[in-house]
């Protein structure tokens, strides 16, 4: 984690976008009483913003299309929750139109999920 500002080479309102994603997400997957957590830590001229939750998680085959536009997971909880399935395709497009790229994990059904998102990062030293 970040013991210092990272401060990020971006449009603010595009990135709070991905972030907000990424959260409206994790909720949405995860079932009452789950936890969700989101860091940041600068690597070089990456900031890193993970999320992870111990939600419903993905299988194998899902991680592939999860990013695709109006894909949503076929599991009960993600179905009554609603949703579009366009959060994850925003996040991926604006997380590309700042040269970035994110990336999910999840080692199986669940067993949560974890998003990682590389952003451009202005360098900094620490204080």
């Amino acid at each position: 984690m970040a013991e210092y500002p990272v401060y990020l080479a971006g449009d603010a309102t595009r990135l709070h976008q991905v972030v907000v994603n990424l959260l409206t997400n994790g909720l949405r997957y995860t079932h009452e009483g789950g936890q969700i957590w989101l860091t940041l830590e600068q690597s070089g001229q990456q900031a890193i913003v993970r999320g992870v939750d111990n939600g419903i998680g993905l299988a194998a085959d899902q991680l592939g299309t999860l990013f695709e536009r109006f894909v949503q997971i076929d599991h009960s909880l993600a179905r009554s929750h609603g949703g579009l399935g366009l959060e994850l395709a925003l996040v991926q497009q604006l997380v590309h139109l700042h040269g970035s790229q994110v990336e999910a994990h999840s080692p199986g059904l669940e067993q949560g999920s974890e998003f990682v998102v590389y952003l451009p990062a202005l360098i900094t030293s620490s204080l």
